[in-house]
């Protein structure tokens, strides 16, 4: 049985615009703020050496690149953490027990977050694959087709709770067999559609900001469109999930 995308897409569609104001105000706070904050104040990282540096300019760099990790890193991840914690107070509205109000969904999203940390660290992982060195073009099919298969494990750790990290992950599997090739395509598409459509802001508010005679509101407008962006596109990849879950679970009922 193939899951229906046509419906699943119009399915999230229709939650968008029955909540939108709900959706933007958790998403506003929880992965606009933090994405905005990271763009607007956190400088570029030093690029490595072009062409075949010699050891004194790869120390040089690492020594910056150590440097600028040690005061930036921290601020960078916490505002991962925080859009995480957004993307599961979503889901939990949608497919919690009961559909609790925002109040309670944020509370369960507390108690919840360790799990679904580990969940999405774990299903991250195919996405890093393609990109070692020398054998990560190989790896971007299989990687993606990997992910895919796993793209419902956060909304199986909430509708299903409770479950473990590795049940939910085989579950997820489960969910999609037979769909694994248009699984493999969405996750694409959620993977690299938000970032390549704010890639031009964030490189253009990048080039301002670091410019000398800079105009920093209109570097200010560009980060803020980038983060916009990103945002309105993770919150399309949360309600597609929690669509494409809904229809998965109909086609394997008593699974």
């Amino acid at each position: 049985m193939k899951i229906n995308i046509g419906r699943a897409l119009r399915t999230a569609w229709e939650m968008w615009r029955a909540d939108w104001d709900l959706l933007l105000r958790v998403t506003g706070f929880f992965v606009f703020l933090p994405q905005f904050a990271c763009s607007l104040l956190v400088p570029v990282a030093p690029m490595m050496p072009e062409g075949q540096p010699d050891e004194a300019a790869v120390r040089t760099w690492l020594e910056a690149f150590t440097g600028w990790f040690g005061a930036y890193g921290p601020w960078l991840f916490g505002a991962e953490l925080l859009t995480l914690f957004g993307s599961l107070v979503m889901l939990l509205l949608y497919l919690g027990n009961g559909q609790p109000a925002l109040r309670d969904a944020l509370a369960d999203a507390l108690r919840l977050f360790p799990r679904y940390f580990l969940a999405a660290l774990l299903v991250s992982l195919p996405a890093g694959l393609f990109m070692l060195p020398a054998i990560g073009v190989v790896l971007v099919l299989p990687s993606l087709y990997l992910l895919g298969r796993l793209l419902l494990s956060g909304a199986v750790i909430v509708a299903e709770q409770p479950i473990g990290v590795v049940a939910a992950l085989q579950r997820s599997v489960r969910l999609t067999r037979g769909n694994g090739v248009v699984m493999m395509a969405i996750a694409g598409l959620l993977l690299f559609g938000g970032q390549l459509v704010a890639l031009p802001f964030a490189v253009a508010g990048r080039t301002m900001g670091g410019a000398p005679m800079a105009n920093p509101v209109a570097a200010a407008l560009l980060d803020a469109m980038a983060a916009a962006t990103l945002t309105v596109t993770l919150t399309a990849g949360i309600l597609v999930r929690i669509a494409l879950y809904r229809e998965a679970l109909a086609l394997n009922r008593g699974t």
